[in-house]
């Protein structure tokens, strides 16, 4: 398996209710932290996490934005800076964090209209400032079990967003219920997916516990490593 996911300097993740976007961009955030010695060419030092999800915020709590500020993560919530704003509104600090170019920043956003109407809201910075975004991609989950529930997941959030996603991220996963075999086998249907809708895949999710027993797998994308810092409400 390969270790190495580059780090554009602007990155969203979008995807559906139940894709893993959260835990991806969690990590994704923390393994820029690392920096060089995590055998990649980000730069060592704070990142800033954004959480524009509007429908399910991970992170309404201050003590889980305080633990991953101790690990040089940098959370950035309509709900940590408003505790009673529910609709995400171009705050100088979120804008603010998207034209500032001294620290990677990383985008949590939803799937969805909301989600895409949210991020709209700061299309000019982003653009100006130049992005990737990453779509998470959950074959298990609905709207993205087909490909034609995830090329309409895709152009909705496209449409509201007024931005174009340029990759998938590939999260097979059936949470508690997960086998080598899902994981092979979801990772494969995505790659169909991203041939028939052409875009590249940026990387696959592995969650920690499975990546011995993965090792012998031939994977043509880079691996990122998942460490569960959430539990959903049906597990």
């Amino acid at each position: 398996m390969k270790d190495t996911v580059l780090h554009p300097v602007l990155t969203i993740f979008a995807g559906r209710f139940g894709s893993g976007k959260t835990e991806a961009a969690l990590n994704y955030a923390l393994s820029l932290v690392s920096g060089p010695g995590n055998g990649t060419n980000a730069p060592t030092g704070q990142v800033i996490l954004i959480d524009l999800d509007i429908v399910t915020p991970y992170f309404r709590s201050r003590e889980t934005a305080e633990a991953l500020k101790a690990k040089g993560v940098q959370v950035i919530a309509p709900s940590i800076i408003g505790q009673h704003l529910d609709t995400p509104a171009i705050t100088p600090q979120i804008l603010g964090a998207i034209q500032q170019a001294e620290k990677p920043v990383v985008l949590d956003v939803g799937g969805d209209k909301q989600g895409a109407r949210a991020l709209g809201q700061f299309n000019p910075a982003i653009r100006q400032r130049g992005y990737t975004m990453h779509f998470v991609v959950n074959p298990y989950r609905p709207f993205t079990s087909t490909l034609e529930g995830l090329a309409s997941s895709i152009s909705e959030i496209e449409a509201g967003a007024r931005l174009q996603v340029t990759s998938l991220v590939s999260n097979p996963n059936l949470i508690g219920e997960t086998t080598i075999d899902s994981i092979v086998e979801g990772h494969a249907r995505i790659e169909g997916f991203a041939r028939a809708l052409g875009l590249p895949i940026a990387f696959v999710c592995v969650e920690r516990r499975w990546t011995k027993a993965l090792a012998a797998v031939h994977f043509l994308q880079p691996i990122q490593v998942l460490d569960r810092y959430f539990v959903m409400s049906w597990e």
